[in-house]
Parts: C-alpha cells; sequence; structure tokens
C-alpha cells in the first residue's frame, strides 16, 4: 500500500509529498518516477499531467522547499528592520534572520536539509541555475544589510564567511546525530535553540574579525 494512499491531499500535491521523500533519501537521479507514483498512488499520466517531466518535477519540489523559507527569512529581515525604527540592524540579526528560519524548518521536516545536500552531492547545471535564480533577490538583500551593519568589512569577505556558516550548518544539520552519540543530550535536535545562539555568536566574531580596522589593531 501507498505510505500516502490515505492522505486527501490533492493529487499535485501528493506527488511532491513523494517525490521529496524520494528525492532527500534516494536522490532525483535514484529515483524512478515509477517509485514516486507508487508512493502517491497516482499513475504516470498524472505526473505528466501536472508537471511534463521529472526534471520539472525536481524543480518544483524545490521551489516549494526553498521559496517559503526565503520569504520567512526576508519577513524576519524587514520586520528587524521596521522595529529598529532606521537604526542600523547588528550582525545578530542580521544572521538570526537568515538562519533562524533554516532551523525552524529542519526541525519540522528533515526531508529538507537531505535535499539541501543533494545539491551537493548530485550536482545539476539547470537545478543550480534554478536554485541560484531562487536566492538571488534574498541573498542581496541580507549582503546589503550585513555591510551596513559591518561597513569595514568587504561584501565579498561578507559574502564568503556567511557561504561558509551556511556550508557548515548544512553539514552540521545533515550529521546532527553524530554530537549526540558522542556527547548524550547534545545531539542538535534535543538542543536546536543553544546550537542557533552559539552559531550566530561564531559567526559574528568571525565576521567582525574580517574588519581591516580591527586587524590594524592586532
Amino acid at each position: 500500500m501507498s505510505l500516502l494512499q490515505t492522505t486527501t491531499k490533492p493529487t499535485r500535491e501528493r506527488i511532491l509529498d513523494a517525490a521529496e521523500a524520494l528525492f532527500a533519501t534516494r536522490g532525483f537521479r535514484g529515483t524512478p518516477l515509477k517509485e514516486i507514483t507508487e508512493l502517491a498512488d497516482v499513475n504516470i499520466a498524472a505526473v505528466n499531467y501536472h508537471f511534463r517531466s521529472k526534471d520539472a518535477l525536481v524543480l518544483a519540489v524545490y521551489e516549494r522547499c526553498f521559496h517559503p523559507l526565503n520569504e520567512e527569512r526576508m519577513l524576519l529581515l524587514n520586520q528587524a528592520e521596521a522595529a529598529a525604527a532606521g537604526a542600523i540592524l547588528t550582525l545578530e540579526q542580521v544572521l538570526n534572520a537568515l538562519f533562524e528560519p533554516m532551523m525552524r524548518t529542519w526541525q519540522t521536516n528533515r526531508n529538507f536539509i537531505l535535499l539541501v545536500g543533494r545539491l551537493q552531492s548530485e550536482p545539476d547545471s539547470q537545478l543550480d541555475l534554478f536554485i541560484r535564480n531562487l536566492y538571488a533577490a534574498m541573498i542581496q538583500r541580507f549582503l546589503d544589510a550585513a555591510h551596513r551593519a559591518a561597513p569595514d568589512v568587504s561584501e565579498a569577505d561578507l559574502f564568503f564567511w556567511i557561504h561558509f556558516l551556511f556550508g557548515g550548518v548544512v553539514y552540521s544539520l545533515i550529521n546532527s546525530q553524530d554530537v549526540g552519540k558522542r556527547y548524550p543530550g547534545q545531539s542538535l535536535s534535543e538542543t536546536p535553540d543553544a546550537f542557533l545562539s552559539n552559531l550566530i555568536s561564531f559567526g559574528t566574531a568571525g565576521l567582525r574579525s574580517r574588519s581591516p580596522l580591527k586587524s590594524s589593531r592586532s
């Protein structure tokens, strides 16, 4: 029996749910459409009707996953700026708006971080371009806010080290069970708020260390 057979979700959502689960665990190259249709309890014709092709289905899965996340990030940044009433945000506020929705998404849907990992383990030029376009406006918005918070750090440095933090978070969340196995009670799933707080402290200290003024005083 299909794992999704008893759901009352519309056909398109069932297909996306099944594809997301299988792409996350099997990869999009290693997942035949037949397995997606069996899990979603639909036929191939339904996939062709809603998505036209497997490649289009892959893009739809990523858009459904990432677009709401980016909207939430932008919302938090806008709210922080509105609350600041014209004052410049701190790096802590900028990084919180960037990473807090990511942590929340990971807590509610572990497929999310596996899909992020697939972008590295299964590189695809079409998907890469799609994701870059999906993120372009959000990334620039956060870079601008970060640059206002740390005007003496170059935008190139801010981009690289925020990208570095993002990669570290992805790796940590994908392997979140490792810390818990070595240090019981300290797995990321048990202490997500502490992880986010420590990440922001670590990240802001690192970004501020890139300041030429600070380096010249050291």
